[in-house]
């Protein structure tokens, strides 16, 4: 097990993991929770934490179980299917056809023709406390988001003005950039493959801009927010989470040794376990997948803000969700071909996920 140093803030997640695994294992084994020491955990975020556990507990008990065989499925996959050709994923509907349809408005876990976990849906996850966070973290942003939306005729759709909102009283800036203490060291990268698709690139303003203050400033309004994440993965997905927790520790001691002291300051502060955030406010997703992401791997995405019920439609699955603010929903993005619209209200998405850090960046940046 990875050894993490007690003045960083990735010890604060250990200890949040920890409580919300010893509260969800107590409450599917119907035995008391231990007592743990959580001194440096806040009194809002263990609240946070506990109402996490029993959310994931519920879930857990309400188990929907589908017909795909999720490791078939990947095979069937190209290495950098987008999910945005319509002929190539009406084949694929078709070679694996859902049993029936779902719409779920209340925690479910989503199991595979082979047993696996293939999908958390936890309405309800988010206390208004972390949902106040994530609020913050966007005004913190509020340039950024704005600078990211481009007009270009060849822009692809994750970026281009007319995926966007404005905002109905103007607390929500529309926009979607990316944060990570350590993966745009090398510059910004352009996302997804041009060479199969000129409309997939995706290259927004991201956090290779953030530096100083006002980088600090959002790292601080993300930090509950990561805690609360990651306790959900150390339930979810148990080998990704200490996978995580060793690289960002790693690569932590790895700037130290080279005095990159812009990275070392974030890694210390970051509390995730999962080193990419992106942050997408007022923006509807047309069908698509994310290839770049890991297929065994659980990507977490949150909801808050306050609009009209909205649909999140997993269409490969058969699977619909009521998507309502404080909402968490996990799955493969790269297995999952996903679509929801919303079109008015205020509404901010927080996406989790992994990507791989070069071994050798040259600079530090947030």
């Amino acid at each position: 097990m990875v050894t993490i140093p007690l003045d960083w803030a990735l010890y604060q997640t250990y200890l949040a993991g920890e409580l919300v695994h010893e509260i969800f294992m107590s409450t599917i084994l119907h035995r008391p929770v231990k007592d743990m020491d959580l001194g440096l955990l806040d009194i809002d975020t263990c609240i946070a934490l506990e109402q996490l556990a029993n959310v994931m507990a519920t879930a857990y008990s309400n188990t929907v179980h589908l017909k795909i065989d999720m490791v078939r499925y990947n095979d069937a996959l190209d290495k950098d299917e987008s999910g945005r050709s319509e002929k190539r994923e009406e084949n694929l509907f078709n070679r694996f056809l859902p049993e029936e349809e779902r719409f779920l408005t209340t925690p479910s876990v989503g199991i595979d023709s082979g047993s696996r976990i293939i999908a958390w849906y936890l309405p309800g996850a988010l206390t208004a406390i972390i949902m106040k966070d994530i609020h913050g973290a966007t005004d913190s942003m509020s340039g950024l988001l704005k600078h990211s939306i481009t007009t270009s005729k060849i822009a692809q759709w994750r970026t281009h003005r007319s995926n966007f909102h404005t905002s109905p009283d103007g607390m929500v800036t529309p926009g979607c950039i990316n944060i990570s203490p350590a993966w745009f060291q090398q510059g910004r990268e352009k996302h997804g493959f041009p060479n199969l698709d000129p409309e997939d690139g995706f290259s927004p303003e991201v956090s290779v801009a953030l530096k100083g203050d006002a980088s600090r400033n959002i790292m601080i309004s993300l930090q509950r927010s990561g805690i609360i994440i990651s306790a959900a993965l150390r339930v979810m997905h148990p080998d990704l989470y200490w996978a995580g927790m060793e690289i960002q520790v790693r690569l932590g001691v790895w700037a130290a040794r080279y005095e990159l002291d812009e990275m070392h300051y974030h890694l210390q502060r970051w509390t995730s376990v999962f080193n990419v955030v992106s942050i997408i406010c007022n923006h509807r997703s047309p069908p698509h997948r994310d290839p770049k992401c890991r297929p065994a791997a659980f990507d977490i995405m949150t909801t808050a803000g306050i609009y009209h019920p909205v649909v999140m439609d997993f269409m490969n699955l058969g699977i619909k969700f009521l998507y309502d603010s404080g909402s968490m929903l996990a799955s493969s993005c790269r297995l999952v071909r996903h679509y929801m619209d919303v079109e008015e209200g205020n509404r901010i998405v927080t996406a989790w996920y992994m990507r791989s850090v070069a071994a050798a960046p040259a600079h530090g940046r947030l």
